[in-house]
């Protein structure tokens, strides 16, 4: 007996280390936790407003400063400026992957912390530079995360997203497995997965976080092509590196430094010395 109490003693100071580890992710005083709010959102009726925002991965360093600017519904709106402007963390408010240090952000006139965080999210969707697949069915990485989805269903989308073709081509059609983070698509492929699957969730808000810039020109226009049917009445936010994508935009944001700076469509901002002017003349477009 005795010898059994000194075992069990034993493994008690074997796992006080892991013990402590996973009190400290428990705890809830050393991290910033969202606030779920209690208005279910069911759709935009008029706009997204950001008034006097600020927002700081730490209170020291402000990422974004002052951010003014609204986001009507059914309109496409770009942000544009150099790498690290904060044209990226600012469309991240809009999910709440993050929350405003100071100022607010309000959806209709009601602050977005108001809403409930999964009815939110459930009418956003976001097609990013870095999209990820899941080592699983061509399938599964298009419908995951909704239920009794059906196969004409996933091909119709496919087809909208300009991707049924190589999907039948694969050796299991949607039965193919893609490998960790989609190592047997090429970039243009996973990007184009990533706009069916955004496309069969039907979203409200659709942000386009840099959706083309790593790829060859071909391939670019079928991407665009496919992201021009997925913006068809929705509201878009699109931050963007290639200028000449956002060239129809209805109204084009310039940032620099955590600031917005400009503020116009395309042949506004062309029409004097602008930053965005200076942007597109190092592209030659």
């Amino acid at each position: 007996l005795i010898s059994q109490i000194n075992g069990g003693r034993q493994k008690l100071n074997t796992f006080q280390g892991s013990v402590k580890n996973i009190k400290n992710i428990l705890r809830k005083d050393d991290k910033p936790y969202l606030n779920n709010g209690s208005i279910t959102f069911v759709e935009l009726n008029k706009s997204i407003d950001f008034a006097s925002v600020d927002f700081g991965y730490d209170s020291n360093n402000l990422v974004l400063q002052d951010i003014t600017l609204s986001i009507p519904k059914g309109k496409t709106t770009a942000l544009v400026g150099a790498s690290g402007a904060g044209k990226t963390t600012l469309a991240d408010l809009i999910p709440r992957f993050y929350d405003a240090t100071r100022g607010s952000v309000t959806i209709d006139g009601k602050d977005i912390q108001d809403y409930e965080l999964s009815s939110l999210r459930r009418n956003i969707a976001v097609v990013s530079q870095d999209t990820f697949i899941f080592n699983n069915s061509i399938r599964y990485n298009i419908a995951y995360g909704l239920n009794s989805i059906r196969d004409r269903q996933i091909e119709a989308v496919a087809r909208q997203a300009n991707a049924w073709e190589f999907i039948q081509e694969s050796e299991q059609g949607l039965d193919t497995v893609l490998g960790d983070r989609g190592v047997r698509l090429s970039g243009g492929q996973r990007q184009r997965i990533a706009i069916a699957r955004a496309l069969l969730r039907n979203p409200q808000i659709l942000i386009l976080d840099e959706a083309t810039s790593a790829l060859d020109s071909v391939t670019e226009r079928l991407i665009q092509d496919s992201l021009e049917k997925l913006s068809k009445n929705r509201t878009v936010i699109v931050i963007a590196h290639r200028l000449s994508t956002i060239q129809h935009a209805d109204v084009i944001w310039v940032m620099k430094s955590g600031k917005i700076v400009e503020k116009g469509t395309h042949s506004e901002l062309m029409a004097f010395d602008s930053i965005y002017k200076k942007l597109a003349e190092l592209q030659r477009f």
